[in-house]
Formats: structure tokens, C-alpha cells, sequence
């Protein structure tokens, strides 16, 4: 049986660079769910606000990519490493890791990246978090209307691992702990 590991929320908690590690080390497959929703807005010539609103009226656009990454997932023949926001809901039997990070670290590191060209520069680091906090709720809301699962729960999650003022060999050093379990 292959295993099938997806690494959870928030944006900014370390989740690409700790899939790139365990990708790089144990060979797995990968699928990235973040960007299959990038292309989607990008598609819509929308940006990620603007997507954001569309699906909150649209459930329908939310569980096209959900149908997405259970086809990549269903259809892997190994091992198969996700990101996505949780999948505890559609298939209970994948192991679902959530990183962790402080609201305060989050936000200042929205604030501090520049990655993200398409979305507005934030004045300060207190706007970031009002916005992303907001950002959030909406989506907790919209995710109890579509599926009946707050996402926020910790309890739903197989590990979650607190990336806060962590060095990355270290929170990659706990993944890798947890890995020996699975195997």
C-alpha cells in the first residue's frame, strides 16, 4: 500500500520547502494544490482576492479542484506527498499533516515576501494579519457551508507540527520523526 501524505495550512508555514526535502529524499510524488488554484484565478485573469470571492459564491469551483487532487491522489501508484488546505473530508484514510505558524510570524512573513506580484503590497505588517485573518474566516465559513468541517480544527489532522520561530532542519528533522511511524 502506497502512502499518501498531504501537508496543510497556512500559506507562509513552510509547507513548499518541506515537501521539496521529503520529495528530495524519500522520491515521492508530488502534487501541489496551491497551484493548480493559482492556475485556475490566473486563468480567470483574476487575482487571488478576487478568486477568493468568486468561490465564496460558487461552491462548485471548490470542489472542481477538490475532484482535481483526488483524481492525482487516486491515480498515483506510490507514494504521493500534497499540499493542500486538508483532505481529512474527502479521503479519511489519506495522513494529514498541518503546519503551523503564530499569526504574528504569518503575518509578518506575508508582509515580508515578494513573491506574490499579483496581490496588493501590504502598508504594514498589522494589515497583513487583519487581512489573512479575514481571509481565513471567510474561508472556515465557506468550507463549513460546502463540506461541514472547520478545517481549524487541529483534532482532524493525523500531526500537526508548530513552525513558529523554527529553523526549518528543525521542523523537517520532526517531520521526518513522524515519518518513521508511518513506514
Amino acid at each position: 500500500m502506497s502512502l499518501k501524505i498531504t501537508i496543510s495550512w497556512p500559506a507562509w508555514s513552510g509547507k513548499s520547502a518541506l515537501m521539496h526535502a521529503i520529495v528530495e529524499k524519500y522520491g515521492m510524488a508530488t502534487a501541489d494544490a496551491g497551484q493548480i488554484f493559482r492556475q485556475r484565478w490566473l486563468a480567470k485573469w483574476l487575482t487571488i482576492a478576487e478568486y477568493d470571492k468568486l468561490i465564496e459564491t460558487n461552491p462548485q469551483e471548490d470542489r472542481d479542484m477538490e475532484d482535481a487532487m483526488k483524481h492525482i491522489v487516486e491515480s498515483c501508484p506510490g507514494d504521493i506527498i500534497l499540499s493542500w488546505r486538508m483532505w481529512f473530508h474527502l479521503m479519511p484514510d489519506i495522513t494529514s499533516v498541518r503546519l503551523n505558524v503564530s499569526p504574528e510570524q504569518w503575518a509578518e512573513r506575508i508582509f515580508e515576501d515578494d513573491r506574490w506580484a499579483q496581490e496588493k503590497k501590504y502598508a504594514t505588517v498589522q494589515e497583513a494579519l487583519q487581512a489573512n485573518h479575514d481571509r481565513m474566516e471567510r474561508l472556515r465559513q465557506r468550507l463549513l457551508r460546502v463540506y461541514g468541517v472547520d478545517f481549524t480544527d487541529t483534532s482532524h489532522y493525523t500531526k500537526v507540527i508548530d513552525t513558529t520561530d523554527k529553523p526549518f532542519e528543525e521542523v523537517l528533522e520532526e517531520f521526518e520523526e513522524f515519518m518513521k511511524t508511518l513506514r
